[in-house]
């Protein structure tokens, strides 16, 4: 009975079309029309534009006679490769003379076959190279109107038996990180019925709850314990999974630093000199790979600073005569430069040498300026004079190199302290508010060296936020999940204006975040705790949606920091968490992102159907892509479909993983000090650092009196499974002790803990008066 309801609120399109396309073999052409939604420009009565695709050919769609640009579009649920198209005109009329096949880019219409001279009733196009579209029209460029008995576009049959081994409860393969939201999807479970979390080891029932929405939560459940566990309801199961202190960035630090080494241009994994692409392969202007770098290390430093070395300096002159002036501008960094930093240099070394004036590559440069105090102990001097000068040069220049852009360029003039309303496309290559960071660190900067203009700077972001708190519109798609993997952009703008200018900040910024956090709950009410790209659509039209579901989080911790109502924040958390679930198989397919995750991710089982070999990044053999994601064929819950849509892993997709993995770090990242009497104190840290159970993890904190000297107090964690690192200090005879290292206090003294740097940097500050000795 469950069952039978199930099928009966599926739609009769999707299991004609699933019949056709399961009936075929590997290789057959698939008739994609009927799974498609047709408009048009203008119809006669009883002549709809879905009668050009019913199969029926006594049925047909008609134009009105007066409608002199009349158009048919075939609307599918996802993007797929059409290779054939069959026009069927109605025998009794005659057919148009000529027509224009087209697709949907970035909101405009384009033209991939064009008809002329025509006088068959039948027309067949076999196109040279397959369409990836998930839409097409077919406009009448002759001044007739139009009347298709059928429209038939075929594909190529994706369909995959493996696309079956996925479980029937879908969970976080890999693992879920001790103290955070863990959640699960059953779907066709019905509401409460019970489900156990079960030791894989011992067989043990440690964990009961029930169903609710198809889904279950087990947040509450926090075993101290390196056993694997799995989901069981009623003799279905899950993958295994793990569950431990800073789960996802133990399998996923030391790969994210891993793929940005890869995916280097000229001297990552291949030498080529590749087309759209600067510091990275495929990175185009928008790929937002220095901050992603920057916030990385600011957040969590000793992570990154303790890692092993796999780069190191690689120069110019050892390239053929083709390479020289693409880098080497910058002087080389010392030799024990810790990896991430080594890529920061790589960024604005390609950036400086090729004289990248586009106005998002402006902007990365004021990042790695920012974040000079903090990495300069690596680098030369040099570094930040010529990049500070190179900046200033630059940055109101409304004009940019023709050797700075791409296909997708969309702005309109390159001066970052102009105001910029204009919303980018789907692309994700402008999203709103991308230049109120780099004009804010850019004051600090100024600020930091003396420049007396530094306050232009300020008023630019401030004009900018202003404008975004007055006119953004969250209902609109293109202001949020529409910014694809870009979006996140928006929302740490808020946040960082709001933390770090909180006396300055324009009017209405925490009206405007609620708005949006309650926003994406309403649109994340299904059995996915899923955020759709609106309430009718699950993901944004026609794209490969990977990066926007990886760099959600760092979105939602952004607003976080800056909503007030706990139940509300209680619920972002969950929808932040519910994401990274999603691209380690929660999610309709069942899979992880990645084609090698089985292999590169510990834990994982099932890694995405395929991966997208050659293309621009020639990013196959990079440690840890992100190939792929479900599409809309798959919502809200169709495994069958299998590897269907476009699959091909970006520099994008992962910088916007790299951007959530820092929020995560800094939202979570505590300093406790805590009083044992007689002027002994202990110092608890929670970052996330205890990555490997087996060894004691160490990190320093530093602490700092109003008179700016400072002291480092050494931490180690408490236990192989804890989540904090303690250490200890004496406060007594008004100075602190740590060791045989001494700070002195004055009596209306403070002391400063912090860890992170920057606007990442996690402070505790407490009053001498307050402190008991």
């Amino acid at each position: 009975m469950k069952e039978y309801k199930r099928l009966q609120s599926v739609p009769f399109w999707f299991f004609f079309w699933l019949f056709c396309y399961c009936s075929l073999l590997v290789n057959a052409q698939n008739n994609l029309s009927f799974s498609a939604q047709a408009s048009s420009s203008s119809m006669e009565k009883n002549h709809e534009p879905k009668l050009a695709i019913d199969g029926d050919s006594n049925t047909h769609w008609r134009s009105r006679p007066d409608d002199e640009n009349a158009w048919i579009v075939l609307k599918f649920p996802g993007a797929t490769e059409v290779i054939k198209v069959d026009i069927n005109f109605v025998p009794s009329t005659v057919p148009n003379e000529a027509f224009n096949l087209q697709y949907l880019l970035n909101g405009e219409w384009r033209t991939f076959h064009k008809v002329t001279d025509n006088i068959a009733h039948k027309v067949e196009v076999n196109l040279k190279k397959p369409q990836l579209i998930d839409r097409v029209r077919l406009l009448a460029i002759d001044g007739q109107e139009m009347q298709l008995n059928e429209v038939q576009l075929w594909g190529q049959k994706y369909a995959d038996t493996s696309g079956l081994e996925n479980k029937p409860i879908l969970v976080n393969q890999s693992g879920y990180n001790l103290y955070r939201s863990k959640r699960f999807t059953a779907p066709e479970v019905e509401d409460n019925t019970s489900f156990a979390i079960v030791n894989s080891r011992s067989g043990e029932v440690e964990f009961t709850g029930k169903v609710v929405g198809e889904k279950g939560d087990f947040s509450n459940f926090n075993p101290l314990s390196e056993d694997e566990f799995l989901v069981k309801i009623n003799g279905l199961e899950s993958f295994p999974f793990r569950i431990g202190p800073n789960w996802i960035e133990r399998v996923t630090y030391r790969n994210m630093v891993d793929f940005m080494l890869g995916a280097r241009h000229y001297v990552g994994t291949v030498d080529d000199i590749r087309q759209i692409s600067f510091a990275w392969r495929d990175g185009d202007f928008f790929n937002w790979s220095m901050q992603s770098l920057v916030a990385m290390y600011l957040s969590n430093p000793e992570a990154y600073e303790r890692m092993e070395r796999k780069g190191h300096y690689i120069s110019n002159e050892e390239f053929p005569e083709k390479y020289r002036g693409l880098w080497g501008k910058l002087e080389p960094f010392a030799e024990n430069t810790p990896d991430i930093v080594q890529l920061m240099h790589w960024d604005a070394d390609v950036k400086i040498s090729q004289r990248l004036d586009h106005e998002m590559q402006k902007a990365e440069l004021a990042h790695f300026l920012y974040a000079w105090p903090y990495i300069k102990r690596w680098l030369p001097q040099q570094n930040f004079d010529l990049i500070y000068q190179y900046v200033k040069d630059n940055w109101e220049k409304e004009a940019v190199s023709k050797h700075s852009l791409s296909q997708y360029n969309k702005s309109k003039a390159h001066n970052l302290l102009s105001l910029k309303t204009q919303l980018g496309t789907t692309k994700g290559e402008m999203p709103p508010g991308f230049s109120v960071i780099p004009n804010l660190m850019m004051y600090e900067v100024a600020t930091r060296v003396g420049d007396v203009d530094a306050e232009k700077y300020f008023e630019a972001a401030y004009n900018q936020m202003d404008w975004m708190v007055k006119h953004l519109d969250w209902a609109d798609p293109m202001t949020t999940k529409g910014q694809r993997m870009s979006e996140h952009m928006t929302l740490r703008a808020f946040a960082y204006f709001y933390h770090q200018f909180p006396e300055r900040s324009p009017k209405g910024i925490t009206d405007k975040v609620n708005e949006w956090a309650q926003m994406m709950l309403d649109r994340s009410e299904n059995l996915w705790d899923f955020r759709k790209y609106s309430q009718k659509e699950w993901t944004p039209p026609g794209w490969n949606e990977t990066g926007n579901i990886l760099g959600f989080p760092a979105a939602i911790f952004a607003a976080c920091g800056i909503l007030t109502n706990k139940i509300l924040v209680q619920e972002m958390e969950m929808l932040a968490w519910s994401h990274i679930e999603n691209a380690f198989g929660r999610n309709p397919t069942g899979r992880q992102f990645s084609y090698k995750g089985p292999e590169e991710v510990e834990g994982v089982d099932l890694g995405w159907y395929s991966r997208h070999k050659g293309g621009i990044g020639l990013l196959e053999d990079v440690q840890f892509v992100f190939d792929g994601s479900p599409k809309s064929f798959h919502y809200p819950n169709y495994p069958e479909v299998g590897d269907l849509g476009w699959t091909e892993g970006w520099v994008q997709f992962n910088t916007a993983f790299n951007m959530s993995m820092a929020y995560i770090a800094n939202y979570y990242t505590d300093i406790i000090l805590e009083n044992k009497g007689n002027g002994n104190y202990t110092i608890a840290l929670t970052a996330p650092l205890n990555f490997d159970y087996k060894q004691t993890d160490v990190a320093k904190i530093k602490i700092v009196n109003q008179a700016g000297e400072s002291l480092l107090v050494s931490l180690k964690e408490a236990s192989p499974l804890a989540v904090k690192l303690v250490g200890s200090l004496q406060i007594k005879e008004n100075r602190v002790v740590v060791g045989e290292k001494k700070l002195s206090l004055d009596k209306d003294d403070r002391i400063i803990l912090t860890y992170g740097y920057g606007y990442f940097e996690r402070r505790l500050v407490l009053p001498v008066s307050n402190i008991e000795k």
